[in-house]
């Protein structure tokens, strides 16, 4: 890797206007490439439909975010971008800050909108379309707030780290030294969402403030993958995860020649960068960074575990401390441990947060997830370890894997001969799936809800109070809340119950109107307890004396 930054990148670095030259093509979209003008042209037209106040971006597709994103921009404002696609917790995201949710019409979210969402029309693409003259491409202020975007809450509370525009600009253009390494421009085709801190970095900011492009289109399955890898001119590079591009590889699809793969969000497990270079016949690379400075390293899975370092990124290293300085961004303390090896090299430990502590005994969580996922048959998994309160005596790690033709005790018994007795769960328990986010990450806060879900019993069914239910009326007159007794008599009758008496009853959180309500069961005897749960949240338990025992 070169150290001297070349003299277009020069150009890419001065040139802080809201599209690097806007006459090249930027996005190719499922009707056709579109130019900077078509993006800049749609963006102005979106603008003047905004009101004066940051937005929560609800858009998914690419095209549509970044059009979003720039009509923002033009109107002083900034975006809120955050992984949790929650509508509650977008809500509350807006409120917070005194924004608006917005999408524009053909991208609303399918499971629906938060509360007092704004949607848009969404503008023509095609440059046919816009007047002869070109749209206006403001130079926009380095020092110009223009997003916020919070982290994933994998190890913790979701927090949010501001980022401004020249910022923005300086770090694309490092990046593209090893994002689009080809002579010539390269085209970026990502399973990612734009509202991720990667997806943002690679899809969105690479396209807009260098000479790369980005291949947009619904990216939910390989097959979509695949569609947008065919419509891509090349050199392709595909920006993905470590569990999408195993899902890629194992579907086994027909595809053309990839440059290069981008991977993130999660630790690349070597077998499946090996199986993934088999089949593609390209590079993986990982990429090392973080929401509160972007990307800063880069290294070929199969080839070395250290990580080379961006030109201009410096890495000092105190102790057990570490801190990263980067041209755009302040010196961001790193929550992991490193190794320094050479200036521009150094290899990672782990996370601070991820050392788990039992019986005297120290481990990692990388460590107990490896052993799960090396177990034939386990697709997915993840150890959670106790929390912090409960202390080593009285903490046992739980275990959850998606295995479809193995037995927990199997899992059990694998487990043993590689670990530990000490970070050994009680039972292994299997689900259907793994509550990963848009970019294949397991918060703490999903591991822990999927273990209080498990806790609840019985999945029983779903229950939705619509807005013309009759209870609602006179009910918090402005502000319907449907009434908890109504919570409480639909979650016994999905489980088909007539409690001979009712012992206790806790209404955590109001359910509003057009909320779906999950209720879960759990007897013990003569007792039964009934849980019900709102987009994971509690708001309901309650324990029942049954009339005999279940």
């Amino acid at each position: 890797m070169t150290q001297a930054v070349s003299l277009a990148q020069q150009a890419e670095a001065r040139d802080l206007r809201l599209v690097y030259a806007p006459d090249r093509t930027v996005f190719h979209t499922p009707s056709g490439p579109v130019t900077g003008h078509d993006l800049l042209g749609a963006a102005h037209q979106v603008a003047q439909q905004l009101p004066d106040r940051p937005v929560v971006s609800l858009c998914q597709d690419i095209w549509s975010f970044t059009v979003l994103f720039l009509a923002v921009v033009l109107r002083g404002q900034y975006l809120l971008l955050s992984s949790d696609r929650n509508q509650s917790s977008l809500s509350d995201l807006a409120q917070r800050y005194g924004a608006v949710c917005v999408a524009l019409d053909n991208d609303a979210p399918a499971e629906g909108l938060p509360q007092n969402s704004l949607i848009i029309p969404a503008p023509p693409a095609q440059s046919a379309l816009l007047e002869a003259k070109p749209p206006q491409n403001p130079t926009i202020a380095a020092s110009d707030l223009v997003a916020i975007v919070f982290t994933s809450g994998s190890s913790g509370q979701p927090v949010g780290h501001k980022k401004h525009w020249g910022a923005l600009v300086e770090r694309s253009v490092v990046a593209r030294e090893l994002l689009d390494p080809a002579p010539s421009p390269a085209t970026a085709v990502g399973t990612v969402p734009p509202y991720h801190m990667y997806g943002f970095e690679t899809l969105v900011l690479q396209a807009i403030h260098t000479r790369g492009m980005t291949t947009t289109g619904p990216c939910a399955y390989p097959a979509d993958w695949q569609a947008m890898l065919e419509r891509s001119p090349a050199p392709r590079i595909l920006v993905t995860t470590p569990l999408q591009l195993r899902s890629l590889v194992r579907a086994d699809l027909a595809l053309p020649p990839i440059t290069r793969v981008i991977s993130a969000a999660a630790p690349m497990d070597i077998r499946v960068a090996q199986e993934a270079e088999s089949k593609l016949a390209a590079p993986v690379m990982e990429i090392y960074g973080a929401t509160e400075i972007g990307s800063v390293a880069m290294r070929r899975t199969t080839q070395t575990p250290l990580w080379q370092l961006y030109s201009g990124v410096v890495l000092n290293v105190q102790g057990e401390d570490g801190y990263i300085s980067a041209p755009g961004a302040a010196p961001f303390p790193l929550s992991d441990f490193v190794e320094p090896v050479s200036e521009q090299c150094f290899r990672l430990i782990g996370r601070k947060s991820d050392v788990v502590k039992l019986a005297a005994k120290r481990t990692s969580l990388a460590a107990l997830n490896s052993a799960l996922l090396s177990i034939p048959g386990v697709m997915d998994g993840a150890f959670l370890a106790p929390e912090a309160d409960q202390g080593e005596a009285l903490g046992r790690m739980q275990v959850f894997a998606v295995a479809p033709e193995l037995a927990p005790d199997q899992i059990l018994q694998s487990l043993r001969e590689q670990l530990d007795p000490a970070f050994l769960p009680r039972r292994v328990v299997l689900v259907e799936a793994m509550p990963r986010n848009s970019v294949g990450k397991l918060t703490v806060q999903a591991l822990r809800q999927l273990a209080e879900q498990e806790a609840d019993g019985q999945r029983l069914g779903t229950v939705c109070i619509t807005p013309d239910n009759p209870c609602l009326p006179g009910h918090f007159p402005g502000q319907p809340v449907v009434p908890g007794v109504v919570v409480l008599e639909e979650g016994l009758a999905q489980a088909g119950i007539a409690p001979q008496r009712i012992l206790q009853v806790k209404f955590m959180q109001p359910v509003l109107p057009g909320q779906s309500v999950v209720f879960f069961l759990k007897t013990d005897g003569g007792r039964a307890r009934l849980t019900g749960r709102v987009e994971g949240r509690v708001v309901l338990r309650a324990i029942v004396q049954l009339s005999h025992p279940a």
